[in-house]
């Protein structure tokens, strides 16, 4: 007697996904028609079955500053969510290995009553292997044992509706530094405007002297409202005294065309702290 079993691995880690499946681009924006483009290639050895799925939700972070996916927010949902209207064409196909297919986003059904702003939602692109019949490579009476890993990677997908505009607003921070020497800076922000704010901040720390001990530059998206963290490692002990940080906001990204995002103003964020 045949004995066969199935095991179905899903969500698998995206550093595997990433060698099978490539996406372009990494932020689907629709134009004034409801239409977008987005390209999935396949770069592993085997046939591919894909499903594209949409549901709302937007990039966070938790209390400890780890970034999570915020697919609770009922409220925003009702107001910004894109995934009621936008369908996929095709939304399901095997695709060979070493091809690509363009897949057409477009919008189905968007009340022209809402409110002027930016709606979007997450696309959900999942991935296995296509699985033979292995009822047909299984000898009578063995055990075959076949697991087919699922895997799903995620982007999102923007529409403009109306005029648009977006602006950020650091309500509060707060520093502190460990004995490792470890500093923690936490802001509360809140975007402005119709639509998130999507671009990058230029972080600087000076010494007392004005010296610069500390500097870097990274993207943000900030969607709502909520608490960012960095942390930046020293390798001496800080001197006693007053540090100053600075934080340089701009609609810029290098993932993303100026055309796409939503400009805002520059907004500059200071702050200082005091070593004791």
């Amino acid at each position: 007697m045949k004995r066969i079993f199935l095991l179905l691995l899903a969500l698998a880690p995206l550093a595997n996904l990433s060698a099978q499946l490539s996406l372009a681009p990494t932020a689907v924006y629709l134009d004034k028609n409801g239409i977008g483009n987005l390209f999935i290639t396949n770069n592993s050895g085997v046939p591919q079955e894909i499903s594209i799925n949409f549901q709302f939700g937007y990039s966070d972070q938790d209390e400890n500053g780890v970034l999570i996916m915020q697919y609770a927010d009922s409220a925003n949902k009702k107001t910004w969510g894109l995934d009621g209207y936008v369908k996929a064409f095709p939304r399901t196909f095997i695709l060979p290995p070493g091809q690509q297919q363009l897949v057409r986003l477009q919008l189905s059904r968007f009340p022209r009553t809402s409110p002027q702003g930016t709606y979007f939602t997450r696309l959900k692109v999942g991935s296995s292997g296509q699985t033979a019949d292995i009822g047909a490579d299984a000898a009578d009476g063995a055990v075959a044992t076949r697991i087919n890993m699922r895997f799903e990677q995620v982007i999102v997908a923007f529409y403009k509706f109306g005029t648009v505009n977006t602006g950020l607003n650091i309500e509060r921070s707060e520093v502190k530094i460990d004995t490792s020497n470890t500093l923690t800076l936490d802001t509360w922000y809140r975007a402005m405007g119709n639509s998130p704010y999507l671009g990058s901040v230029s972080m600087t720390i000076k010494a007392p002297n004005g010296q610069v001990i500390a500097q870097g530059k990274q993207s943000v998206a900030m969607y709502f409202s909520g608490k960012r963290r960095n942390r930046f490692k020293f390798e001496e002990k800080l001197t006693p005294g007053k540090y100053d940080v600075e934080m340089k906001f701009e609609t810029l990204r290098n993932d993303i065309p100026g055309e796409d995002l939503v400009q805002g103003p520059p907004y500059t964020y200071r702050t200082s702290f005091q070593v004791r």
